[in-house]
């Protein structure tokens, strides 16, 4: 009885020294663990996730990220267990096709539920690369270039619409608050296409609540990314999650395909290949991944080109001596500066802010010179890596003419060092499939647009945003003049 209230004594007597002593004892295990000691970067980011996490919070930790590659160099630990990598050369390692590297379990955070358990996604599955692969390739159809074709009369109608609706502001002289409009219009498209029907975006605004959903998501994620071992806790109980239903049918005789018809002719076609659960999960991406990344682009797209005189003076030549209304996507996507300028705005702003992250293989890996340790988290960041002055020149200054042959661009492998380095849509195997679907988007608006109109912006624009994970804009403020 004696011994037992000697040690309930000890234990009062010094619990006030353990906790601090267990924690310091954390920390600097954290610090020095094997495989990252020799790793260079911010002493306190080594021992917690707390300063990544307050980065993040502020919404510019993309900036954050560019400071300390500039003080540390091209590899940098920015967590205790996460190394941001800015060294080109070391792309195909991390995200090549045959890259032994899988997705972080940051992307277990955008998983989803039905009543069937986990939703085979193909953006955010890691681990089996065979069904990841199968899924690709069986919609790799609806996904190429070359299909778009079958999808470009579906954006037609909401394009129109559109410029309904920018004839208004410009009828009756009012500023236009471009960046919500481009948001609406990019949801109605990429619904249009998908589905054969929108949910009238243009005419009601976000009445249904999806962006401000989609901006919780975004948000959630971007925080409980540095702290992913909460997630199971909350949004990843399948109990917190909703089900979600649906299929595509096949389309009549005589209509125009729409994403979902296409990939129910596959299924039609080979039942086996793809489900109804693969179906909607790319459906269902398409909605959720697409409107705000391409939205996102086409903000950029109009800020850089209003705030150059001679980039938009040239811009409006080309697409004015060279297309006409309606504009087709085949024609405008043959005009070299409009493409150069849409490139170089979306390497100016990626629609992602955050280092898209891997995990190292067993047994480690030596990136950059730095040998780092198995089941360690790396990663390269789209806005880091669209500021190398090595790859880009200059890499503040907006500048087409680094993406044209025979201008700033001086040869071949310097035209292709720059497309491996260009991250708004990932690379590998984990490319965004529905790049092709935002690039037609983008590539009929702004022609568009500047055949009907002379644009300006308005002196009280005040463009600017948040970094959280995605990085939409807000404040870009336009005037619409109707050209004679």
């Amino acid at each position: 009885m004696a011994a037992s209230a000697s040690v309930t004594g000890l234990v009062l007597a010094y619990w006030p020294f353990a906790i601090p002593a267990l924690l310091i004892l954390y920390l600097f295990s954290n610090r020095y663990q094997k495989g990252l000691r020799q790793v260079p970067g911010p002493f306190l980011n080594s021992l917690s996730t707390l300063p990544r996490i307050w980065s993040v919070y502020r919404g510019h930790h993309h900036l954050d990220d560019l400071q300390l590659h500039a003080k540390y160099g091209k590899v940098v630990r920015v967590g205790p267990n996460l190394v941001s990598i800015a060294d080109t050369s070391e792309i195909n390692q991390l995200y090549g096709i045959t890259t032994k590297f899988v997705k972080s379990p940051f992307y277990d955070l955008a998983s989803t539920y039905d009543e069937e358990g986990l939703v085979p996604d193909p953006f955010v599955l890691r681990k089996d690369k065979a069904l990841h692969s199968r899924m690709k390739r069986n919609a790799a159809n609806a996904y190429s270039l070359n299909g778009l074709i079958q999808f470009e009369p579906w954006v037609e109608p909401v394009l129109s619409r559109f410029i309904h609706h920018l004839d208004e502001y410009a009828y009756e002289n009012k500023i236009c608050n471009l960046g919500d409009r481009l948001k609406d219009f990019a949801m109605d498209a990429v619904c249009n296409l998908t589905f054969g029907t929108d949910f009238g975006y243009l005419e009601k605004g976000d009445e249904l609540g999806f962006f401000n959903t989609m901006d919780l998501i975004n948000n959630y994620m971007s925080l409980l990314g540095n702290v992913t071992w909460l997630h199971p806790f909350l949004l990843g109980n399948p109990s917190q999650l909703k089900n979600f239903s649906g299929s595509g049918n096949p389309p009549a005789e005589g209509d125009a395909m729409t994403f979902l018809s296409r990939l129910a002719l596959n299924q039609t076609a080979n039942p086996k290949t793809i489900t109804d659960r693969e179906i909607i999960t790319h459906a269902f991406n398409n909605v959720a991944a697409g409107a705000d990344t391409t939205a996102i682009a086409l903000r950029a797209v109009i800020y850089y080109i209003l705030k150059d005189e001679d980039v938009y003076a040239r811009l409006c030549a080309e697409v004015r001596e060279r297309l006409e209304l309606p504009v087709k996507f085949q024609a405008a996507f043959q005009l070299p500066y409009l493409k150069a300028v849409i490139q170089e705005a979306m390497r100016m702003h990626p629609s992602v802010g955050q280092i898209l992250g891997r995990i190292v293989p067993a047994g480690g890996a030596t990136i950059g010179g730095y040998h780092v340790g198995g089941g360690t988290e790396v990663g390269m960041s789209p806005w880091v890596l669209h500021r190398d002055p090595a790859v880009y020149p200059n890499p503040d200054q907006f500048k087409p003419e680094r993406w044209i042959l025979g201008e700033a661009c001086a040869d071949e492998e310097h035209l292709r060092r720059m497309n491996r380095s260009f991250f708004s849509f990932g690379h590998g195997a984990h490319t965004c499939s529905g790049k092709h679907i935002s690039i037609m988007e983008i590539t009929k608006l702004i022609p568009t647009l500047l055949l009907r109109y002379d644009l300006e912006m308005a002196a009280d624009s005040q463009y600017k945003f948040k970094n959280w994970w995605f990085t939409p804009q807000e404040g870009l403020r336009v005037k619409f003049t109707r050209r004679q």
